[in-house]
Parts: structure tokens; sequence; C-alpha cells
């Protein structure tokens, strides 16, 4: 990726972006046949199917985040997706559609990894504008709806509370007009008895008058008053029939209202039990939305928990190459300074073999002389110059062995470096294999220190089989004093 690339993906990527499905496939070159297949990163997001190098899907399964400037899109909008095989690829998607003027053809791996590519494009296929349009339509023209049927439904309620108060004072007049109905009824029987009175004083009256004249004429006074009075009494009783009459027909025309109402009233109840229906529905649809929402960021927790997991291992494997390291660079220590000590050693061992060489000649010079000189030589004397001669010879067959041990020493330190190379050949071979149970280094791929141990030499440097300053025999002192003949 270059650095204009690379200061891109910095200011426009999207953090923690969801993306409907993302994985590694192979691609065919778009517009003409080819049997080169190359491998690409791809990604569905949002209807559309981007694609990258193979190099950027460790960057996305590291960061989460995709690069807004891929090497190509392809909207999946009205396309149509199926899986069918493509010359030697068994496992193949082709992806068409009207206004494209070839086909796409990706591949899989496996058969569960085909299917699973064929129901996300699928899917995503789906979304399309037209579609999102029709679905903006609806959605606004149901909450129209709803506040239309919402806004009729308070008006009618307002309007029945109005109508309901109405009937409450009609109710309440109908009482006072009954009551005052009764009031009248009880004054027109009243009327109706004194009337009978009076036509019983009529006709005392009658009886009266030709009697005497002058209470005649006072009678007839009273019954002109009392039946203009009468007659008035029976003009308010018509008006107040007519009245009652009117009241009543006003009451059925409230009561024919009311039922109207009623039937309006059940109509919105139907209307109302259908809309919930459909809240229901949709509700039942947006649990389900949140049930996949919810797998969903259950397998991105499992995904970032395998993220951090391979980290872990990583940092462990890191820990064990730093470990390894240190080892290797004590071993060299330890074989510098075992070198140093062998050199030491050896310059010891050569001095010592020379005094021994001297030692040597010394007693085969004096074995001659003895012999030339031809004195008798006492049992005795014989006997310590075999036994000192033997003695010497013994030196000489250790210090032969001693040299052989510090080769055999100087060997095992020149292999030291092969079994580290060794071992850490098998390391780098067993690293992609290592798990968390199996951090630890395998025994055969580390050489065992008891083997050769550079600090543990086989014959100790410091502690010489003779020591320098210490010569066996003297040189300044012979081995039989000249002024002690033999």
């Amino acid at each position: 990726m270059s650095n204009r690339d690379s200061q891109d993906a910095e200011s426009f990527d999207i953090g923690d972006a969801k993306v409907q499905k993302s994985g590694l496939l192979l691609k065919r070159p778009f517009g003409h046949k080819s049997a080169k297949w190359q491998k690409r990163f791809f990604i569905v997001k949002e209807g559309f199917l981007l694609y990258y190098s193979d190099t950027d899907a460790k960057i996305f399964e590291k960061t989460k985040h995709f690069n807004i400037h891929p090497k190509g899109v392809i909207p999946l909008g009205g396309c149509s997706v199926e899986e069918c095989p493509c010359g030697s690829q068994k496992f193949t998607i082709k992806i068409t559609n009207e206004h494209f003027k070839g086909e796409v053809w990706v591949g899989a791996e496996t058969q569960e990894d085909c299917t699973a590519w064929v129901k996300a494009l699928q899917d995503a296929g789906r979304v399309t504008w037209k579609n999102a349009q029709v679905g903006d339509t609806i959605i606004h023209q149901m909450e129209q709806k709803t506040q239309k049927v919402a806004q009729e439904m308070k008006d009618t309620i307002d309007k029945l509370n109005d109508e309901a108060s109405a009937l409450v004072q009609e109710k309440e007049k109908k009482a006072e007009l009954e009551a005052l109905a009764a009031k009248l009824e009880a004054e027109k029987r009243a009327i109706e008895e004194a009337a009978m009175n009076l036509r019983t004083e009529k006709e005392i009256t009658k009886l009266e008058l030709q009697n005497t004249l002058a209470t005649m004429s006072k009678v007839q006074e009273e019954r002109d008053s009392l039946s203009m009075r009468t007659q008035s009494l029976e003009a308010n009783l018509q008006m107040m029939e007519q009245q009652r009459q009117k009241v009543l027909a006003e009451l059925q025309e409230k009561e024919k209202q009311a039922k109207e109402l009623d039937e309006e009233k059940e109509k919105l109840a139907k209307t109302t039990a259908s809309l919930k229906d459909d809240i229901d529905s949709l509700e039942e649809k947006r649990k389900l939305l949140e049930k996949e929402k919810e797998v969903a960021s259950l397998r991105l927790n499992e995904q970032m928990e395998a993220s951090k997991q391979l980290e872990e291992e990583k940092k462990q494997m890191a820990d064990a190459a730093i470990s390894l390291q240190q080892n290797l660079e004590q071993v060299a220590l330890e074989k510098e300074v075992s070198e140093l000590k062998w050199k030491e050693e050896r310059k010891r061992r050569l001095k010592t073999e020379q005094r021994l060489k001297l030692a040597e000649d010394s007693l085969k010079r004096l074995d001659k002389a003895l012999k030339d000189s031809g004195v008798h030589i006492d049992m005795a004397v014989e006997t310590d110059v075999k036994n000192l001669r033997k003695f010497f010879e013994e030196c000489i067959a250790e210090e032969q062995f001693e040299a052989k041990k510090l080769d055999i020493m100087k060997d095992a330190l020149r292999a030291r470096p092969m079994y580290e190379q060794k071992a850490k050949a098998i390391a780098n071979a067993n690293l992609p294999e290592i798990n968390c149970a199996e951090s630890v280094p395998s025994r055969e791929a580390t050489p065992d220190r008891s083997e050769v141990a550079p600090d543990q030499p086989v014959v100790a440097p410091d502690q010489p089989v003779v020591a320098p300053d210490q010569p066996v025999v003297a040189p300044d002192q012979p081995v039989v004093a000249p002024d002690q003949p033999v």
C-alpha cells in the first residue's frame, strides 16, 4: 500500500464498522474470460460488494476498519446471484445484472463458504433505492393514517362528551318539565274540582237568584271571571302539551343520533383492532431483528476473544524467543570462558609434559651411567629406581589420558553450536503449531545441559594432576647424590 493510500486509510477508516460479511475469495478478471484467478479480500456492506488486495484482510482483522478506497465496488441491488461451477473451480458464484456488460465470477474454498456467501449476497441484493423509497412511502402513509385516526378518535370522543353533557342537561330539563307538567296536572285537577264546585254553586246560585236579584248579579260576575280564568288555564295547558310533544321529538332525535354514534364507535373499534394487529406484527419483526443483532454481537465478541487469544499466543512466542536468545547468549559467553580456561590448562599441561620429559631423560641417563660404570647395584637401590621409573611412566600415562580428556572437552564445545542450531531449526519449524497448552519448547529440540555443561569441564582447569610449581624431579636435585656411591 502506498503512502497516499495509508494516509487515506488513516483519515477515512470507519471505526468498528458493521459489515454483513467479509473474507478471502478468488476473483476472475471482469469483462473477459481468463483462466487466471486472483485472491482478493471481499466485504459486503449495505448492498455493495467491495474488494481489496488480499493483504488488506490482515489489517481488517486486526483493526476492524476498512478503507473507503477499495480496488473495486460492485452494486448488488437488483443483481442475480447463483452458485454454478466455472471451469476447474468447483465452488464458484456468478453475479449478473441487466445493467452489467459482463458477469462477475468469484470462488470459495469450500461448499459451506460458497453457500454462506450466496446467501449474504442475495440478502444484500434486496437493498435497492426503489425498495427503500417504497418502504419509506408505506411507513409515511401508515404514520399519516395513524395520526388521522387518532385525531378522528379524539374529535369523536370530544363530540361524544359534548353530546353526553347536552343529553344530561336535556334530561335534567326534561325532569324539570315533567315536574312542571305534574304540577300543572295537579292544578288542572284542582280547577276541575273547582269547576265542579262552581257548577254546584251555580245550581245553588240559580236557586238563590230566584230568591234575590242582587245575589244573582254578583254570582254572574263571579262566573264570568271564573270562565275567563278557566279559558286561560286551558290555553296554558295546550301550550305545555305542545312543548311536551316537541321535547319528546327532540329526545327521539337524540336517541337516533346516539345509535349512529354507537355504530361509528364500533367501526372505530374494529379499525383500532386491525391497527393494533399491525403494530403487534411490527413489534414481532422488531424483536426478531433485535435477536439477530444479539447473535451478530455474540459472534463479534467471539471473534474479538479469538483475536485476543492469538495476541496472547504471539506474545508468549515472542517471550519464548527472547528467552531462547538469552540462553544462546549465555551459552556463547560460557563457551568463551571455557575456551580461555582450556587454553590456560593447555599451557600448564604442556609445561608439565616438558618437565616430565626432562625427568624421564634424567632417569634414562642415570640408568645408562649405572650400566656403563659396571658397579654392582644394590637390590634396594635398583628397586627404588624401578619404582621411580614406574611412577614417572604412570604420570606420563595419566598425563596422556588427561590430554585426551581436553580433546574430548574441546570436541564437546565444538559440537554445542551444532546442537543449538538444530534446536533453533526445530523450534522455528514448530512455531506455527504452538498453542497455549504447548507454549513450552520440547525437550528434543533443546539440548540437555547435563550432557555437555560448559561451566563444568571434564577436567577442572584449576585442579591440575601435577602442580606446575611442584615438579616431580627438581632439576637442581639429582636422583642419586654424587657423594653417596651406589
